[in-house]
């Protein structure tokens, strides 16, 4: 058996578990490829995908490589393959920009104008390598939640200066709720604030753990506390997101239900670990409300709420195009118009898809437009295994809602 991943996530999950350790005597250091190699693992999957590289490409790339910061989230070979991505895309548009591919353009080549300005720059609202804070920024939508992010990492920040200073701190509570609808982006915030006070020097490695009910109620006497001080061991260093927690306590007061034995071993490991493990609670706003409200000191270790709104239809859109890009995809006229009309029509209830909605719809579309373009004679055109139109969107029978259930 082998673990791998980022160096200090696994030393902090080894160093929770002494046992688990003494089983992976060996430690294998992958270092980070060199300038010149990450040029040549671009070139190479270049040539795979069948692309070749125009004047001055190859000198680019190695430009802004060597521009890149070279911190603790950098990608490596990950890096390059996104890059040919984002240039092979931006090369798709160019050719087909006016709907007309000219003697003169090739379908194949990758110039300049088709790489970004930087390895970091935007790009259809994607996220920068390396800066968490800057990947909150650049994600689509979610204004107040990253406004109430910037507060706390505001707050730990002027922590460090006062303690700096020979102001006495305490160990603050830095446990959180989120609450919002499915597909609101709470996850992947989770995911980044671990990241951020794993860089504030706030938690030792800035790993992520996520738990639902089923890692921590067992069914017998005796099961519950050990799962809970397990999913906390592991969690320690970073953070523990517990998605739909209210899930713990919808039993009531049902002495067969061992749900409030988890809520109170949380409660007090949460209390002995508070200065190097944060836990995160999520779900339903109505439902997190009453779960605060079953256990008397849930309440108070959980001194910050941040509420996850519904996308709008337009940051709905804005996340379908960046999805497709991202995949490689570009979107033929009539997409776009045809996602809206269909969102205008969705019922915003409570079990609003939000962003994964947009997944699973994107998901649908790829699989038809594979259809689509194997079902004929000879090979496709290049430029149209790259291209998902109107058609390639799952079809609405009369009566149906906009999204068809099967792609939910």
């Amino acid at each position: 058996m082998v673990l791998a991943g980022p160096e200090a996530e696994l030393n902090g999950l080894l160093r929770a578990n002494e046992e688990l350790a003494a089983h992976f005597p060996k430690t294998v250091r992958f270092p980070d490829l060199t300038d010149e190699e990450l040029v040549e693992v671009f070139t190479a999957k270049a040539a795979d995908e069948g692309f070749t590289l125009g004047p001055g490409v190859e000198a680019r790339v190695r430009e802004l490589v060597q521009a890149a910061p070279r911190d603790r989230g950098f990608a490596n070979a990950r890096l390059m393959v996104r890059l040919l991505d984002r240039a092979v895309a931006q090369q798709g548009r160019r050719v087909l920009a006016d709907g007309v591919v000219d003697d003169d353009e090739s379908l194949t080549e990758i110039l300049l104008e088709d790489l970004p300005d930087s390895l970091g720059a935007p790009w259809a609202g994607s996220p920068a390598e390396g800066d968490p804070l800057t990947e909150i920024d650049r994600l689509i939508g979610l204004d107040t939640v990253k406004h109430e992010v910037g507060l706390l990492v505001a707050e730990a920040k002027a922590e460090r200066i006062r303690r700096d200073a020979g102001i006495p701190i305490g160990s603050p509570t830095r446990h959180m709720v989120f609450t919002g609808n499915p597909g609101t982006a709470k996850t992947t915030i989770a995911r980044l604030i671990a990241a951020v006070y794993a860089k504030l020097g706030l938690l030792s490695s800035g790993h992520l753990v996520e738990v639902s009910r089923a890692d921590l109620v067992a069914e017998y006497i005796g099961q519950t506390a050990p799962r809970v001080r397990a999913a906390v061991e592991r969690a320690l260093g970073g953070v523990l997101f517990i998605d739909e927690a209210y899930s713990l306590t919808m039993s009531g007061h049902d002495r067969r239900d061992f749900g409030h034995e988890a809520v109170a071993e949380l409660i007090k490991l949460m209390e002995e670990h508070r200065s190097d493990l944060v836990v995160i609670v999520a779900g339903y706003e109505a439902e997190m409300e009453r779960f605060l409200r079953s256990n008397p000191g849930l309440d108070s270790r959980f001194p910050k709420v941040l509420h996850f709104p519904d996308y709008t239809n337009d940051e709905l859109v804005s996340i379908f195009e960046f999805m497709t890009a991202e995949n490689g995809f570009t979107l033929a006229p009539g997409v776009v118009e045809e996602l809206r009309a269909r969102l205008a029509a969705e019922p915003r209830g409570a079990s609003f898809g939000n962003a994964r909605l947009i997944r699973n719809l994107l998901d649908a579309a790829i699989s038809r437009q594979a259809q689509r373009i194997t079902s004929g004679e000879g090979e496709p055109d290049p430029a149209e295994v790259r291209l998902l139109r109107p058609e390639d969107l799952p079809p609405r029978r009369p009566g149906e809602p906009p999204f068809p259930g099967s792609y939910l």
